[in-house]
């Protein structure tokens, strides 16, 4: 089994700082590893190299999406695109989000909605570690869950 992680282009790219970012993807590459699940991320610098992530059918292989994306940032010019990716998609997707004001990418496509939307506002992380956990038990993984 394996989840991928797409994160979008953002233009306040200071909530992920390198650093932070790659040392938290490890825990939670860890923790999938452990559900024996593998977990890829795929970090895109534009809409189109995200699109082209969710064309590939299956999204390597994968068997969950977890998808950080504002659709409110997304150029017009790639709106279409997107909407058409994400419509045939056919692996379900979880969307994360850092902020309350940022929109759900499945706004695009409503006949093909985010089993969930995780949003922590202010923390990144906290909203992909708490959309993993959610990913794992859907996919049915033994999780060891800590006291």
């Amino acid at each position: 089994m394996s989840i991928v992680v797409i994160t979008g282009p953002r233009h306040d790219a200071s909530s992920l700082t390198p650093p932070i970012a790659d040392d938290a993807m490890w825990k939670l590459w860890e923790r999938a590893q452990a559900a024996g699940v593998d977990l890829l991320w795929r970090p895109c610098q534009d809409f189109v190299e995200l699109t082209g992530h969710l064309d590939r059918s299956p999204v390597d292989h994968a068997d969950l999406v977890l998808l950080d994306v504002d659709a409110a940032e997304v150029p017009e010019s790639d709106v279409a695109p997107l909407r058409h990716a994400l419509a045939s998609l056919d692996v379900p997707y979880i969307e994360i989000h850092d902020g309350s004001d940022q929109s759900d990418a499945s706004t695009l496509v409503p006949g093909h909605p985010s089993l969930v939307s995780v949003v922590v506002p202010g923390n990144a992380m906290a909203g992909y570690d708490m959309a993993l956990s959610i990913g794992l038990r859907y996919l049915g993984a033994h999780v060891r869950m800590a006291a």
